[in-house]
């Protein structure tokens, strides 16, 4: 109720200097209508960037992308990089379309034109899975986690990072935890379709990771974190710190700070 004020006094509970910003009403798809959401999208950043600039130094915020309205999309990457966003926000899939889909190159190469991250956040944007969960248990696990997966899949092994070399990446609040399992099975099955004669990207995904334009997020207590930064690199991980959280877990920052199985200067990287 308090805004920009209250969330400042919260960030100093959790000792959180800087906080980019993301939403929680778009996590799943508002309207069927992509020229009605492209208006909701641009409504919300406008309001986004307005609150922000009430504490500039210590507020950022992602811009959300209307990715089911290509000419849309260009557009407002254009208009959110000249009121001051610091990222592009993203679901895994744009509806039922995996982000590799052609159609979309425009909008990367506006991302990479105007030098804005784009961040693949959790969330329920694919129709398919949507409908195969009927609890709240099912929609988190599934169709709730599962298109970052998918996200992930599209930027590395679906040729985006080939035909936008430049473009930066982060994947965010599904952990890290899946990062070792799917760059193993995307390694594997990369070999038996190269071996098959069928398209693949140029390279692992493995190796565009170790090109630094690659990031994740992680909780504090992820018990695979050290194999995690092994695999992408420990200037590319970033903690999770939402607020609220709907697990009822704001002390990520903390967990980070005390866990003995991170060298302090990796620990150091993630916390600030």
């Amino acid at each position: 109720l308090n805004g920009v004020p209250q969330r400042l006094k919260d960030m100093d509970n959790f000792g959180l200097d800087i906080q980019v910003l993301f939403p929680t009403a778009v996590l799943t798809h508002l309207t069927p209508d992509p020229d009605f959401e492209a208006a909701l999208m641009r409504s919300y950043n406008t309001w986004m960037a307005e609150r922000c600039a009430e504490a500039p130094t210590r507020l950022k915020w992602a811009g959300l992308i209307p990715f089911r309205n290509g000419p849309e999309a260009v557009a407002e990457i254009r208009r959110v990089k000249e009121l001051g966003a610091v990222a592009a926000f993203s679901l895994g899939t744009a509806g039922e379309k995996l982000l590799h889909h052609p159609s979309l190159d425009p909008i990367y190469a506006a991302l990479v034109e105007h030098d804005l991250p784009l961040c693949v956040h959790v969330g329920w944007s694919h129709p398919g899975l949507l409908e195969s969960c009927n609890d709240v248990y099912e929609s988190f696990m599934v169709s709730f986690t599962m298109p970052v997966l998918m996200g992930f899949f599209s930027i590395t092994g679906g040729g985006v990072l080939d035909r936008f070399p430049d473009l930066r990446a982060a994947f965010l609040e599904a952990g890290g935890d899946w990062l070792p399992y799917v760059v193993d099975r995307m390694g594997r099955y990369y070999e038996v379709t190269r071996y098959n004669g069928r398209p693949v990207p140029r390279r692992h995904a493995r190796e565009y990771l170790r090109d630094g334009h690659l990031f994740v997020s992680v909780e504090g207590d992820e018990r695979l974190l050290p194999t995690v930064m092994e695999i992408i690199g420990e200037d590319q991980i970033v903690a999770s710190a939402d607020m609220p959280h709907p697990e009822s877990r704001e002390n990520c920052l903390a967990e980070i700070a005390e866990r003995t199985d991170i060298p302090p200067g990796a620990k150091a990287k993630i916390l600030t």
